[in-house]
Formats: C-alpha cells, structure tokens, sequence
C-alpha cells in the first residue's frame, strides 16, 4: 500500500501521537494526506497538546510575526525550549494586545476602536466581537483624555492608557461566532456579556444584590460546557453561577474574609476552574513587598474543593472550601489566559499536580506588570521560576495558549 493511500482511521490513530507542528509537517507530505488535515475536525483528528508561552517581549503592537515557546523537562526542571512562529499576521496583530486565550484563539483588543476580536494565529481565522465603547459612556476632555465617573468621582485616563487599565481579562464560552464572551471591566471590576452578532454588550451579574463588602469584585471566571454556565469568583470568594444570558444567577458560595486584603506585603489572586465535575479555587500569593526586590513575586499556591451544603431531613452542613494537594495527574494554567488543565501523560514537556502561572497584573498600568512565569509544585510545595525576573521586558503580560487547528496555513519552526 502506497503512502497516499493509508486509511483515515490510522492516520486519526498517528494524529493523536503527535503534536501540532508534527500535524502541519505530516500534511506536506501528499496531497490527501494534506487534505485530511484541511478537514482535521470533521475527520474526527486529535493531537497531543501542548502548553505554549506567548512572552511579553515577543509581542510588539506593531509587529508582524508572534513567537510562542514551548515547555520540556530537563533533569527534572521545566524549561523553555522550542520557538513556534507565526510570520505575515501583522492585519490581524497590529496595535491589538491579548486579553485571554482559549483553545487555540487568542482574545485580541485594539485602543482606538476597543473591538475584540478572537483570532486563530495557526489557521488565521478571526471572529469580531461588538465595540467595548457600547458597554462605557466615556466622556472626552478638551485633551483628548477619557473621563470615566465611577461612584462620582472621575477618573481621567490617556487613550494610550485606558484600554490596558479599564479592561482586565476576556474569557470565551466557545469558539465559534454562536459563543458568549464575558470581559471583566472597570475601576470595581464588573461582568459584561456579549456574541459576536451583538450590536453592544450587557451587564452581567451585579454584586450589590448579594450584601457584599465595598471592595469587593470579580477576579477570574470559567466556563463549566456541561451545564452551559458561567462561573464567577471574587476576590473575598464568593461563587456566581449565570447562564449564557447572564440570567439565571446563583450564589454557589458566599462571600469569606481575604487574610491578604489590604496588607502591606502581599497580594492574593484568585481563579476559578473544574477538574473532573469538581470546582476548584486556586489561590495564588504575591509578595508586592517594596524594596525587597525589583519584582514582585509569586511566593505559594493553594488549591480548595468546594464542597456545597448538604440539607436533609435530620441534620444540615454549610458549604466550605476543602485544601487539596492532588489534582490526579493534571495541572493547571493561570494568569490572564482562560484557566485550562492538563494531563501530564498527554501533554509533553508539562509536571503532574502543578500550577503553572504566568505574569499577574493586578496593577494594569504598563510597566507595572512583574515578569513572574514559573510552576508550583503541590506534591513538595515548591516553586520553580521559568524565566529570570529580569530577563525581559514586563509589557505587556505573558500568557499560556494551546494551539489548536482548523485548518493550517503554514507555521515556520526556529
């Protein structure tokens, strides 16, 4: 049997052993072989994914090429390693930054327009969400500076500026021009809802309803596919639930006191995720002490079950947040990418039972973003940095994305 000629089932059988640059090298091989991967998700294809790292200095507004970096084990220590580029995307990149990634699409947003758009860097498909400037009523002094009001004060703000402070992250239910993006915003930050038919977007759940405290806000969101709900945390903790809509909201948990709000030397950042029908909170510790070093720092990582009340005819139990130091051979990806796991024993180049955490940005303002990429081990407890605090430049923030296909164009190996 000639090569050509190898049936889609064993070709579906090798795809799933390889990764996605061996995909796009397995498909200059012949034509069909070349047509099979054209048609990759209607074949019924899967490769074995991988975590890359999209760095700060390799993301220029104004640049014409993206260079991801893949992660592998050396000696028992992750390390970067392979460059994967993608050259000739300057339509699609330029003057954008990334607000969120999830499989395979990266969240992009412009300043001037401040359109979202979802983009594909392996297949080059775009998907354009509604303007953010339907969900603000900004006002404009004689400078040129937007004026936003926010408990009645005002907040004066460059165009340069107000996009990388007023925005914080983007999450996506599906990638598909029939999926619900919800953006976090604002100087408290808020939930708004939108698709990619919207004209403008609506506020999502607000927090007043629930007696919460004043400085209370939402730090991270997930979307949980079975049920077809949003998932929101806040910084004190407590869990919304709404559908697609933003309707149908439901307090999953309440509102519980943050031992680092407001201290000196420390900054918590939550986020939210599933393992497994379980949710999950990841709770990572920042030490922002000033003068101790140049950068702040991510110091521990701390994972909690939710374990909801149990309501029978004899006895009741209130719902609680339970420590878990085993994730079952997987491990998670935070920082402004949508929160996604892993199994080790799938992904190459990844730790079982790790956090991996890429650049915070609890302070928006460019510049102020701490180059700290690293895993936390929850077996030991120990961290491990990636990169060199001070080995790049810390604007904008790096982000985790797996590359997924529709269909490829090219993709050059460096």
């Amino acid at each position: 049997m000639a090569w050509p000629d190898l049936p889609i089932d064993l070709l579906r059988c090798i795809s799933s052993h390889l990764s996605i640059v061996d995909l796009v090298r397995l498909s200059v091989v012949c034509t069909s072989w070349s047509f099979t991967l054209d048609n990759y998700e209607l074949l019924g294809f899967q490769c074995r994914p991988s975590p890359w790292l999209l760095l700060s200095n390799d993301v220029r507004e104004a640049s014409d090429t993206l260079t991801f970096h893949e992660l592998t084990i050396e000696r028992e220590e992750v390390i970067v390693s392979f460059h994967r580029r993608f050259s000739s995307i300057g339509s699609h990149t330029y003057g954008r930054r990334y607000f969120g990634s999830k499989d395979g699409w990266l969240v992009t947003l412009d300043k001037i327009d401040l359109q979202p758009r979802l983009f594909n860097p392996v297949s080059k498909d775009e998907i354009s969400l509604p303007s953010l400037f339907t969900l603000i009523e900004p006002q404009y002094d004689p400078d040129s500076s937007i004026r936003i009001s926010f408990n009645e004060i005002f907040f004066d703000f460059t165009i340069d500026e107000f996009r990388d402070i007023y925005f914080h992250k983007i999450i996506i239910s599906s990638n598909d021009s029939s999926g619900t993006i919800v953006v976090i915003f604002g100087i408290r930050k808020a939930l708004a809802l939108a698709r990619s038919e919207d004209m403008t977007w609506v506020l999502g759940p607000k927090l007043s309803s629930y007696n919460t405290k004043d400085e209370e806000q939402f730090e991270d969101v997930c979307y949980h596919e079975e049920n077809q709900r949003f998932y929101a945390i806040t910084n004190f903790s407590m869990v919304l639930a709404f559908d697609l809509n933003g309707q149908n909201v439901e307090l999953i948990c309440p509102n519980m006191p943050n031992p680092y709000y407001r201290t000196k030397n420390f900054d918590c950042m939550y986020y939210i995720a599933f393992l497994s029908g379980t949710l999950l909170r990841i709770e990572r510790v920042i030490d922002i002490t000033f003068g101790s070093h140049h950068n702040a720092r991510t110091m521990t990582i701390s994972v909690f079950k939710f374990v909801p009340a149990v309501v029978t005819s004899s006895s009741s139990s209130y719902s609680q947040w339970i420590p878990v130091n085993e994730l079952g051979e997987y491990s998670f990806f935070v920082g402004c990418n949508q929160t996604f796991s892993l199994h080790h024993t799938v992904a190459t180049g990844i730790k079982p039972n790790c956090i991996y955490f890429a650049d915070h940005s609890s302070n928006m303002y460019p510049g102020y973003v701490d180059c700290d990429v690293g895993l936390f081990d929850l077996y030991n407890g120990r961290i491990q940095y990636i990169l060199h605090p001070y080995s790049r430049t810390n604007w904008p923030p790096s982000i985790w994305f797996t590359p997924s296909i529709s269909k490829i164009e090219y993709l050059n190996h460096c």
